[in-house]
């Protein structure tokens, strides 16, 4: 049965078939934030979503919409940011797995596109553990997995990387180009400090560093680094999909934590 891997552009009886197939479900996990002055405040959700979509052409996976908006209280002085409170995203996530797992999906990965829900997402993955539920989740939570991460560092031409500058701006000129404003950046980043040594953390860390909101040079940003990039990114996740449909080894773990977890005298 060949049928477009869009849960939202599927019928009904499509998405009881692709359970019934044990498909994997993918949900892309973004947000709504400024992005330097050159890319769109989506740049986070629709890097991961349209990395899904192709993945799930070449190895049939079932894509969710993704969830857009996340914490990103650290942005929220600039235009453009949306921000969600941290036990809002954490109860929507649960939520919408929640309802995943009820039309009949028993694996769920979520692929994350933004730094900042990198801490919560590995809360969520462990909230898991104090809820037994019918599904497993996998989780995809660094944007740069470690094959995309070499691709990186042989193309990269700075030194000094991060939130929208040369990768992720030729990302977004690959996957969006025609989104992205380039006239608008004219060259690195103003970066500051806290003035605290690198170990001590504040609440204001990034808006201390991320002066314009955006990280390096993105004038060095190029649609081919990004193809290099989203390419060597479609090949990693197309593996992980086929492993993780397979996978019987970490729903066997959570069964024998569970039971050993109800039963003290199995420990």
């Amino acid at each position: 049965m060949v049928f477009k891997m869009r849960w939202e552009c599927l019928t009904s009886p499509d998405i009881e078939m692709a359970a019934k197939n044990n498909l994997v479900a993918i949900l892309p996990v973004g947000s709504i934030e400024t992005h330097g002055p050159h890319m769109p405040t989506g740049t986070d959700f629709l890097a991961a979503y349209e990395i899904a979509k192709r993945a799930a052409e070449r190895e049939p996976a079932v894509v969710l919409p993704p969830i857009c908006y996340a914490y990103v209280a650290e942005s929220s002085h600039f235009p453009g940011t949306i921000a969600l409170t941290a036990k809002t995203l954490l109860t929507m996530l649960e939520e919408i797995c929640d309802e995943i797992a009820r039309n009949g999906f028993k694996k769920i990965l979520i692929i994350n596109g933004h730094g900042g829900n990198i801490p919560l997402l590995r809360v969520f993955l462990r909230e898991h553990l104090a809820k037994k539920k019918d599904y497993t989740l996998y989780g995809l939570i660094l944007p740069y997995p470690g094959p995309v991460h070499e691709v990186i560092q042989e193309i990269r031409e700075t030194e000094r990387g991060g939130h929208a500058g040369e990768i992720e701006t030729s990302i977004g000129l690959y996957l969006f180009g025609d989104l992205v404003k380039m006239e608008n950046v004219k060259g690195e980043a103003k970066v500051g400090s806290t003035n605290l040594p690198r170990e001590i953390e504040t609440p204001a860390d990034w808006p201390a560093r991320a002066l314009q909101l955006y990280i390096g040079d993105p004038t060095l940003a190029s649609k081919e680094k990004g193809e290099k990039i989203v390419e060597k990114f479609i090949e990693f996740l197309v593996e992980v999909i086929r492993k993780i449909k397979r996978d019987e080894h970490i729903p066997s773990v959570l069964d024998e934590f569970y039971e050993r977890r109800t039963h003290p005298s199995m420990r």
